[in-house]
């Protein structure tokens, strides 16, 4: 059984990752702020520095990308070659998934992941 979301990207396109890529990370900028702002948790790691391309970590029309942390650690991150609209904006199951450290998420999800990466209960 395949999950929704999670079979190949067919026709999928570096250039159009490339592209997410930037959108993706403006959204969890975004959603970290919004995150920072809660009263209960405190930010001790973030996202520091440029995403790292790694082609070997391509597979199925997902194209790889190091994410390097300000603690040393890295969040690996799969994005799509898809168009954006067809990540970001299709809220049905056959929206392509990205992946985070190996985790399936719909657009919404993998932001939350990457932005809460680095939160502790204060």
């Amino acid at each position: 059984m395949i999950n929704p979301g999670t079979e190949p990207v067919v026709e999928a396109r570096e250039e159009l990752a490339v592209a997410n890529l930037e959108a993706f990370l403006a959204d969890v900028r975004r959603r970290a702020a919004v995150m920072d702002e809660v009263p209960i948790r405190r930010r001790v790691a973030g996202l520091d520095g440029e995403p790292v391309r790694d082609p070997g970590a391509d597979r199925d029309g997902r194209f790889g990308w190091d994410l390097p942390m300000s603690d040393g650690r890295v969040v690996r991150l799969l994005m799509p070659g898809a168009e954006l609209t067809a990540l970001r904006d299709d809220i049905t199951a056959q929206a392509p998934c990205l992946y985070v450290n190996g985790a399936a998420w719909w657009w919404a999800g993998a932001v939350d992941s990457v932005a809460g990466e680095g939160l502790t209960l204060a």
